[in-house]
């Protein structure tokens, strides 16, 4: 009973956690405090505190035949027993290297774009963004977050042609400007005097599909710590969103 409890309390305070950093931003006399952007340090420390404790892994049996193991087989209790605690289940194992590769390609996004100016980063977060979506399985599991990164990517999309530099050159991405997406891309410019705007109004939208990630896995226990994993590292990319 009590192990059952912790499974459901753990992942909510997780939730809890995640949303603070990545969700609604406190009001205080009706002015929204600034949040600052998640540095290197703080991201990894949250994916591995909400990696140690992943719900996703089947639960063995609390109850075993004390002499066929987990199943009642007759092939021995001992090793019964241990295939049932010592290995998870091949879909679980498979949802979490998906979404392992999900966060590094979002953290490889982050690695790009800062070391482009600023003109030119909601663009390149928006292109990684599409390249995450582009390689991301067909699993059921992924269909809110695909959902969720192609709508904020077609926001991302509406900024920069809103205020686009036509008479900037475009940046050429060579093949390896990113070793985790090896093709060439160019990215717009935003107009320099527009730039705060610009930036304030994708990292709203970035807020905004962090937020989303977390919302989408309130009512399944098993993608809690799947989608918060994603929502840390997309809510990471706000330190590429700074004018100034």
């Amino acid at each position: 009973m009590g192990h059952s409890l912790d499974a459901k309390i753990l992942p909510r305070a997780l939730l809890a956690l995640s949303v603070a950093l990545s969700g609604a931003t406190p009001v205080y006399a009706g002015i929204p405090a600034p949040r600052p952007a998640l540095d290197d340090a703080t991201v990894s420390a949250l994916l591995m505190r909400i990696q140690s404790v992943d719900p996703g892994d089947p639960d063995p049996d609390p109850d075993p035949d004390p002499d066929t193991g987990n199943n009642g087989g007759n092939n021995g209790g001992r090793d019964n027993n241990r295939s049932g605690l010592d290995r998870p289940d091949r879909h679980t194992r498979n949802e979490r290297l998906d979404t392992e590769r999900i966060v590094q390609d979002l953290l490889s996004i982050r690695r790009e774009c800062r070391r482009y100016d600023e003109e030119y980063r909601i663009d390149c977060l928006r292109q990684g963004i599409d390249q995450v979506v582009s390689r991301m399985s067909n699993r059921p599991e992924n269909r809110d977050a695909k959902r969720i990164l192609r709508r904020a990517s077609r926001q991302l999309a509406e900024i920069v042609a809103t205020y686009e530099d036509r008479r900037a050159p475009r940046l050429e991405a060579g093949r390896n400007a990113n070793p985790r997406f090896r093709t060439r891309r160019s990215y717009k410019a935003v107009k320099r005097a527009s730039l705060p705007r610009a930036m304030a109004r994708a990292n709203a939208v970035v807020e905004e599909a962090a937020t989303q990630l977390l919302r989408s896995a309130e009512n399944s226990e098993r993608r809690y710590a799947h989608y918060q994993q994603i929502s840390v590292a997309v809510d990471s990319t706000k330190s590429l969103l700074r004018s100034g």
